[in-house]
């Protein structure tokens, strides 16, 4: 069973978060889908839209994509879900109905066998810096946690969404409208 942790960063938010996940650790950034096998660190992962994979050397001496094939389709690479990796699915930036727009990104981990195991605490580790170091999601409705530039942009007029792009329907505008009460706190 995994277990994840929801926030809402801006690249310099998330560039904090990575500096401390890579440090005091052999933690490699790369990308959890790819067209080449080769696993290759990332010049500058706070940037990325992709999602990534975190590759605690320690707990996974030697790391290997798999081939995805897809008749009909091109074939490509990907980091098995079984190894003791974390995936991290950065927020991205979007327009939603006209208005600049924060999809909401995640850190997940997939096994979870025993609390006591390396990978677990690695995890919770992460998780109680996103936990210390972002706020609290001041939206109604979304979970997880806020970056403080992230955060500041919000307060400006910045829209927070889901991890998808709903659709602009009128329970979903009533949802955006309701964000301004937020801001004022």
């Amino acid at each position: 069973m995994g277990r994840q942790v929801g926030f809402h960063a801006l690249p310099d938010d998330l560039r904090e978060f990575l500096e401390f996940a890579t440090t005091g650790a052999s933690v490699t950034i790369t990308l959890m889908d790819s067209d080449r096998p080769e696993v290759e660190s990332l010049a500058d992962p706070a940037v990325e839209k992709r999602v990534l994979t975190l590759w605690n050397r320690d707990l996974v001496p030697i790391l290997e994509r798999e081939v995805v094939k897809r008749p009909g389709a091109r074939d490509y690479y990907r980091i098995p879900y079984s190894l003791l990796v974390l995936e991290l699915s950065p927020s991205r930036l979007t327009s939603w109905n006209d208005t600049p727009a924060l999809l909401q990104g995640r850190l997940y981990g997939f096994s979870f066998d025993s609390p006591e195991s390396a990978y677990a605490k690695w995890y919770t580790r992460l998780r109680r810096w996103i936990e210390s170091h972002f706020s609290r999601n001041p939206v109604k409705g979304l979970d997880g946690y806020v970056g403080t530039v992230a955060l500041g942009w919000f307060r400006e007029g910045g829209v927070l969404l889901p991890s998808w792009s709903p659709p602009i329907t009128p329970e979903w505008l009533s949802f955006v409208d309701a964000q301004a009460d937020a801001r004022a706190i």
